[in-house]
């Protein structure tokens, strides 16, 4: 297309939007600013195979190409099927002149032509043209947008890493054509949501995207209800994407934990222990272990996976898997805690029978084995990764009064393990103290493990600090280590709670207090129970623990 109307503004006044007088050779605005003025620009643009220049294409004497100039009462193209070939090998072909029906401009109708490719002297046969690039597949352009997210804040906070290993194996999911809906639809959801969290302009309440939200939700309601084995994987990790992503940006409305861990549980417990996992369903399944852990103990009932047949399937496929050391002890280290709900159950029927000593012998007897894998973790495992430099002491400039030396660490996968291991050591000796007391059996080395652990978490902060907003499951840890703390450390630890949640205006718990903690503590160490009302008096009061 030829002959687009352009503005008279000169180049300053067209820079700045702003209105030009005109009043050549040099516009007001011009003047007063001490600007060189340009004059007035062309009184044409011209579009030629999509390309705006800003000039006209000059006459060529030894070439067939149309002769295009600004119209001046005489100027035409000369040949009304003159041809102009673009750099892609294709041919602008004037197909007919039109004269306005107002004022002295002309137009023209214009086709896109390809032109004939030449034949080989030799064969005669047309010369093969370059193979035209591949059209992408939806799921192929929505894997290519769920990488480029991964890698846009790698090392950050915003870092989708920080939700587990799996976030890796879901491009490749998503590129090998799989019919399911619901993974596609929760990972659009992803990727909007993160893409929105990046915004400054945006509010963190309104990083969720509502519309693509309900959309996940519904596609997985109808996996749940219609379960297919060859989708078993796209629904564990979708289930554990919707879990992740509601735990981060869905604070305002309530996440649907509770929905989503049962949802796991029952989707990984249809196939059985030796359903033979792939990368991603195993990925997934460990990825979601303390979450599903955490409704178990809500629930007062036991892990389905803590039966010899489940723990042995699990630790064989994570023996033949391919997995960095660090994540594949950090698997083990969930296989051994399929134990917590157990061990909570049998601490509420000692808090309502504090003479049950039967109960107390058993909870020894099951605690014990954990207790013991643990350091021996500790020796060997947490040792190994402080020698090779994976985990490091360095100077606390952030609370130097409080802890003169804190953790770095090599990257979160190796964090987490080591925050972890200790919230477990608390959570698990807690539930020894329980059974001493009650079997009056005095041990300060159970209150001694218990601080020392806890100091390590307090020890992390500073660098896991780095990591927000996305590794917001660090504050469990920090919660677990709040009971061993002096005053001055608590005050640091409702600080970094604080700290850690400051994009959730208000966390969906709730102010951090001191009623607040101590009542998810002794709820997840089962010495309160929990009651499913919001009131925070429950909490107040030491009633419950709010679920």
């Amino acid at each position: 297309m030829v002959g687009i109307p352009k503005s008279n503004r000169c180049t300053f006044c067209k820079l700045r939007k702003t209105k030009c007088d005109e009043n050549w050779p040099t516009c007001g605005a011009c003047a007063r600013a001490g600007k060189v003025c340009s004059g007035a620009r062309s009184n044409y643009k011209f579009v030629v195979n999509g390309c705006h220049n800003e000039e006209p294409t000059p006459k060529s004497s030894d070439s067939d190409d149309a002769s295009i100039s600004s119209y001046d009462g005489s100027s035409q193209i000369q040949d009304p099927l003159s041809r102009r070939t673009s750099p892609g090998g294709a041919i602008i072909v004037d197909m007919k002149e039109y004269t306005a029906a107002i004022g002295p401009g002309t137009f023209h109708r214009m086709r896109l032509a390809r032109s004939h490719r030449p034949r080989s002297v030799k064969s005669g046969r047309p010369t093969p043209s370059p193979t035209p690039s591949p059209v992408m597949s939806p799921s192929d352009r929505l894997a290519a947008q769920f990488i480029s997210c991964i890698n846009a804040a790698s090392g950050t906070g915003h870092d989708l890493v920080i939700w587990g290993p799996s976030i890796k194996m879901i491009p490749q999911r998503l590129s090998v054509g799989s019919d399911s809906q619901v993974l596609r639809h929760t990972v659009e959801l992803v990727v909007a949501s993160w893409t929105n969290s990046q915004r400054d302009i945006l509010v963190p309440e309104t990083w969720l995207d509502l519309r693509l939200h309900m959309q996940a939700l519904g596609s997985l309601r109808k996996a749940l209800e219609e379960p297919e084995q060859g989708l078993v994987t796209d629904t564990i990790a979708a289930q554990w994407l919707l879990q992740k992503l509601e735990l981060t940006y869905d604070f305002v409305r309530g996440a649907n934990q509770e929905h989503h861990a049962a949802g796991l549980t029952a989707v990984i417990s249809r196939g059985g222990p030796w359903q033979g996992f792939n990368d991603l369903g195993l990925y997934a399944t460990f990825d979601s272990f303390f979450n599903m852990l955490q409704e178990d103990v809500r629930l007062g009932r036991d892990s389905v996976f803590m039966h010899h047949e489940w723990i042995t399937a699990f630790r064989q496929a994570i023996d033949g898997s391919t997995l960095r050391p660090v994540v594949k002890a950090m698997y083990r280290l969930w296989i051994e805690m399929t134990v917590w709900p157990t061990l909570v159950r049998l601490v509420r029927v000692l808090c309502h029978d504090p003479s049950d000593t039967m109960t107390a012998a058993e909870l020894v007897l099951r605690a014990t084995p954990v207790i013991e894998y643990l350091e021996n973790e500790n020796e060997t495992t947490l040792a190994s990764l402080m020698e090779s430099g994976e985990i490091i002491e360095v100077d606390n400039f952030l609370g130097a009064d409080l802890f003169p030396r804190c953790y770095q660490f090599r990257d979160i996968d190796t964090a987490k393990f080591f925050y972890i291991h200790a919230m477990y050591s608390i959570i698990i000796y807690r539930t020894i103290q329980e059974a001493n007391s009650v079997l009056e059996h005095y041990a300060p080395s159970v209150m001694k493990k218990c601080r020392e652990y806890s100091q390590r978490i307090w020890m992390s902060y500073p660098w896991m600090r780095t990591q927000r907003p996305l590794a917001i499951e660090y504050t469990a840890a920090l919660a677990f280590s709040y009971e061993s703390a002096n005053e001055e450390e608590r005050e640091f630890c409702v600080r970094s709670l604080d700290d850690m949640e400051f994009f959730r205006r208000p966390p969906p718990i709730g102010r951090w207090i001191d009623a607040t903690i101590m009542a998810n503590v002794k709820g997840y160490t089962g010495r309160m129970p929990f009651i499913k009302n919001q009131d925070v008096s429950i909490e107040l009061y030491g009633v419950g623990c709010r679920c």
